[in-house]
């Protein structure tokens, strides 16, 4: 109980000072905790919200971190967040607007990062990786920063990988900026109403939430809104299928980071997808680490 009063406390006096304050959800395991981590190591004015389904697996990975990084202490907290929830999702836009709503900026950004992985039906895994995010950011954008805040969505390189198998026409709905959320939503249906025989629900999902962000920079032109893969990383959803690195091991806090606090070079009122090196990379054909940035439309 101590340690949780002086965190708050500590908390509430940081942003004294100009804390950036950075909503993760998910980030209790996983690239998510390995976000929360880089993020207290490298910007000494940012706070973290790191949702988690559950509280009580959120407070030990929360005291992991400190145990790493013990000079982010009251710079860190755990939010219940369930994304698939609304009632989880309005509570803890509630609790941030109770604490910090009397303040010119709630949030500075978010970081939508929970996600399920590959062997779920298309409707189960877009309900988390696409209709959770969709969630969130509708929620939580009254909070964020207007000028210049930032939402970093997760993607993956399964995107592009699903969209390179698609015929013009249904690539065309995964890649245009001129696809609506109604369009996007109704190919979306199709696929839900079939049978997954070839495993492509993850891959859609990713390639929807791509979409997705494109459409919310066109809506938000004075925010920074972006999506990125953090690379193949050895997690939950890919034990057993040839990832190596661990999350604390790897490269996934790279492109995160950099759309959160530097200056991607994304015009505004779009949304660009970036690769694991924070290079920005198309929508329908895998672009790998290290190879030339793409610079189509």
């Amino acid at each position: 109980m101590r340690s949780a009063m002086l965190r708050l406390v500590l908390g509430s006096l940081a942003y004294a000072s100009g804390i950036r304050r950075v909503m993760v959800t998910g980030g209790n395991k996983g690239i998510g905790a390995a976000v929360c981590k880089r993020i207290l190591c490298a910007q000494p004015d940012a706070y973290v919200l790191m949702g988690s389904r559950n509280l009580v697996r959120g407070e030990k990975a929360m005291e992991q971190i400190l145990q790493d990084v013990p000079e982010a202490a009251g710079r860190i907290e755990v939010l219940p967040l369930e994304v698939t929830e609304d009632l989880s999702v309005a509570a803890a836009v509630e609790m941030i607007t109770t604490r910090w709503g009397d303040e010119p900026t709630p949030l500075y950004g978010l970081v939508n990062n929970a996600g399920v992985g590959f062997g779920r039906s298309v409707a189960d895994t877009l309900d988390v990786n696409l209709y959770g995010v969709r969630r969130c950011c509708e929620a939580f954008l009254p909070l964020i920063e207007v000028n210049g805040g930032r939402i970093v969505n997760i993607a993956s390189a399964s995107g592009p990988n699903f969209v390179r198998g698609l015929d013009m026409s249904q690539a065309h709905i995964f890649t245009s900026p001129q696809t609506t959320w109604e369009q996007l939503e109704a190919q979306l249906r199709r696929y839900a109403a079939v049978t997954d025989y070839e495993g492509i629900a993850y891959g859609l999902s990713k390639a929807a939430l791509t979409m997705y962000t494109m459409q919310l920079a066109q809506k938000h032109m004075r925010l920074k809104i972006n999506a990125c893969s953090p690379g193949y990383v050895l997690t939950d959803l890919t034990a057993g299928m040839g990832a190596t690195k661990r999350p604390d091991d790897s490269n996934c806090h790279v492109a995160p980071l950099f759309l959160l606090f530097d200056e991607p070079p994304t015009p505004a009122g779009t949304a660009w997808y970036y690769g694991s090196d924070a290079v920005r990379s198309p929508l329908n054909v895998y672009r790998g680490p290290g190879d030339p940035p793409y610079n189509g439309p």
